[in-house]
């Protein structure tokens, strides 16, 4: 028969603890049970934290049943926690995989890796010998590209955390959580996602406490519910004792993202350019407070005059984040392709004497200025009237415009077109309509076909 442990007063009952979703929630939530758990001057000694990704199972073990040498409360934080994550989002973390790596992010690259060996079930030793593994992950739609990349990373993954978890050591975490600790010792699990059909999943239930850490976002897009999002700015004000006007919210609201880390980074920001001053009103705002969806969306349109597919690939995931419906990121790249195709005619009409291919910006303005003088209706307004725009912008898009042929762009333009009925009408569209805007971010992207004569 198991002892029940009588918790020191001030401390939670309950003993093991799993907190999962979203990255910035999990860690708020996690740093408020610690805050209550643990004294600030036992930090240091008393509170011990593990990488999940590469989890040393005699290690947590070891420490989990070794009572506290200093007194007091003991607590064992267990962060990325991939033993509870299942196979059903695993593409998703293999798109952050093959994101991380294009961008040159190692850490995020080892990070979602290591969730993904954890999803699928992918153990040191099928790693080391041999390549199976790999289209297990991939399944039929990977290239070689893909196959490459997944097993480089692999390599540099093992050479910089050591090892792999293994599916007995769920059957090992799930002992340890059912059994008695030492009294005033905790167990912390944070994980980015949990299958609740897993054993230590019910186990967690069983023994302590499972909670979702979920941002709420509008029923039609990926922007974050407005009820939550002024819940969260009105906390994050009030605790330091800062209002905000309703006009300066709705000009906050408009102007932000999905990202709560980004959104408090924006809070903290206003917070000190206030000082002693209480209140948040507009200017503030204005003053202050990035516009997240101009920069996102001003990325996405340069990765796609890039061509590259390296950069055109991760703009597009990240602006399909950010946008409502998937038919709004087609239209932008439509938009911009329209907007080429108008810039390449401009290179041989009202500019057909005067640019040249390698023309910089400063030799740019002054013929702007005498081409816009001399046109008639240049400075009248209108969607497709790029001499009214601004002279940089107008310069960038000229000298982008010389990367692609008039024929490029109209087989682009076709592409577009079809994506737009595919996502309207077909089964496709409906389940995955991100395939369907690669397939047209590939048409952007592929080499031109030389004829031979």
């Amino acid at each position: 028969m198991k002892t029940r442990v009588t918790p020191a007063a001030g401390q939670p009952s309950v003993s093991v603890y799993l907190f999962y979703g979203d990255e910035f929630l999990v860690k708020e939530q996690v740093q408020t049970l610690l805050n209550t758990i643990l004294e600030p001057d036992l930090r240091d000694t008393n509170l011990i934290v593990l990488d999940g990704a590469s989890l040393d199972i005699s290690y947590l073990s070891a420490q989990l049943f070794t009572p506290s040498l200093f007194g007091g409360a003991r607590v064992l934080l267990v962060e990325n926690a991939i033993q509870f994550s299942g196979r059903t989002d695993h593409q998703k973390v293999l798109a952050k995989v093959m994101d991380s790596w294009t961008s040159d992010d190692r850490k995020g690259v080892f990070k979602a890796l290591g969730q993904l060996f954890g999803m699928v079930g992918i153990d040191l030793d099928s790693i080391e010998h041999g390549t199976d593994w790999i289209d297990e992950i991939l399944g039929e739609s990977g290239t070689s590209g893909d196959r490459e990349t997944l097993s480089q990373a692999a390599r540099e993954f093992l050479a910089e955390r050591g090892n792999v978890g293994s599916k007995a050591d769920d059957d090992v975490i799930e002992e340890m959580i059912l059994a008695s600790f030492p009294e005033q010792t905790f167990l912390i699990f944070a994980a980015a996602s949990a299958d609740k059909r897993k054993k230590i999943f019910k186990a967690v239930q069983k023994r302590g406490r499972v909670v979702e850490c979920s941002v709420r976002h509008e029923r039609r897009g990926s922007a974050l519910e407005k009820s939550f999002f002024e819940g969260r700015v009105r906390q994050a004000l009030s605790n330091v004792g800062k209002t905000i006007t309703p006009s300066a919210m709705q000009k906050m609201y408009t102007r932000s993202g999905s990202d709560l880390r980004q959104l408090h980074s924006e809070i903290d920001k206003l917070i000190a350019y206030l000082g002693e001053r209480r209140e948040i009103n507009v200017e503030d705002v204005d003053a202050l407070f990035n516009d997240v969806h101009e920069a996102e969306f001003f990325d996405f349109t340069n990765a796609l005059r890039s061509a590259d597919i390296a950069k055109c690939l991760p703009a597009l995931h990240e602006n399909l984040k950010i946008v409502s419906h998937p038919l709004q990121t087609l239209a932008t790249v439509a938009n911009e392709v329209r907007r080429l195709m108008v810039a390449r005619e401009l290179l041989f009409t009202t500019f057909r004497r005067t640019w040249k291919p390698a023309m910089s910006y400063e030799r740019f303005v002054p013929i702007l200025a005498g081409i816009r003088q001399d046109t008639p209706g240049a400075k009248e307004k209108g969607k497709f009237n790029l001499l009214t725009i601004n002279d940089y912008a107008l310069y960038t898009l000229l000298r982008d415009s010389q990367k692609f042929t008039l024929e490029k762009l109209i087989g682009i333009m076709e592409a577009i077109l079809d994506a737009d009925v595919l996502i309207k009408s077909s089964r496709l569209g409906a389940r995955d309509p991100e395939a369907i805007l690669e397939n047209v971010v590939y048409e952007i992207c592929k080499p031109e076909r030389k004829l031979v004569g």
